[in-house]
C-alpha cells in the first residue's frame, strides 16, 4: 500500500527517511485498552471461576462492558491517527501528512526550512523521544508529535538540506559552463 508521499514525488525526487513514533506516544492509549480489558476480565473471573450468580453482577458486568469497549474506541481512534499519519524526509522536501477521509498536509522545501527547534524533557531524554518545530519561509510553523530519535531526524534534514545545496552548485556550474562554450 503506497501512502501519500509515495504518489507525490516528483521526478528525481527519493524518500530518503520516514519518521517513526516513540512507543510512549501509544503509551496513555494502551493504557486506557489494558484497564478496559482487566474490567472485563475481572468479572468474567469472578462469575464463572467463584460461581457468583449474574444477578448479583449484573451492574459491574454493564460498567466493565463500557469500561471495555470505550478503551477499544480509544485504543482504535489511536491505531487510525498512527497507520494514517506520514513524517518523511525527501530528497527535496519535509511532508507531514494526518488524516484518513479528511487530510491534512503541510510540506515545506527543504531549501525554505530556517529553523528546526528540539523539544525534549527529561523523560523525552531517557526514552529517546520528543517534538521538533520546523519553521520556514512562506510556510509559518510545523510542529511535529513525539518522534522517536528526533535528534536523528534533525540530522537528516540538515544532511538533505546540505546535499541539496550541492546540488543546486553543481547545476549552476554546469549551466555556467553551458554559458560559456556559445
Amino acid at each position: 500500500m503506497s501512502g501519500y508521499v509515495d504518489k507525490t514525488l516528483a521526478g528525481g525526487e527519493e524518500i530518503i527517511h520516514r519518521a517513526n513514533f516513540n512507543w510512549t506516544y501509544s503509551f496513555f492509549p494502551m493504557l486506557w485498552f489494558s484497564a478496559g480489558m482487566a474490567t472485563l476480565a475481572f468479572f468474567f473471573f469472578i462469575q464463572f471461576a467463584a460461581e457468583v450468580p449474574f444477578e448479583k453482577l449484573q451492574v459491574g458486568w454493564w460498567c466493565a462492558i463500557i469500561a471495555a469497549v470505550c478503551g477499544s474506541l480509544i485504543l482504535i481512534g489511536h491505531m487510525i491517527v498512527l497507520i494514517t499519519t506520514e513524517i518523511v524526509v525527501t530528497t527535496y522536501r519535509f511532508v507531514f501528512k494526518t488524516g484518513l477521509i479528511a487530510r491534512h498536509t503541510q510540506e515545506v522545501s527543504l531549501n525554505k526550512i530556517e529553523e528546526i527547534t528540539l523539544e525534549q524533557s527529561i523523560w523525552g531524554r531517557i526514552f529517546g523521544y520528543g517534538k521538533l518545530v520546523l519553521r520556514g519561509t512562506g510556510v509559518g510553523v510545523i510542529t511535529l508529535p513525539n518522534l522517536d530519535n528526533p535528534i536523528n531526524l534533525r540530522r537528516l534534514i540538515e544532511n538533505a538540506k546540505s546535499a541539496l545545496r550541492e546540488d543546486q552548485r553543481d547545476r549552476r556550474r554546469i549551466n555556467e559552463d553551458d554559458d560559456d562554450r556559445f
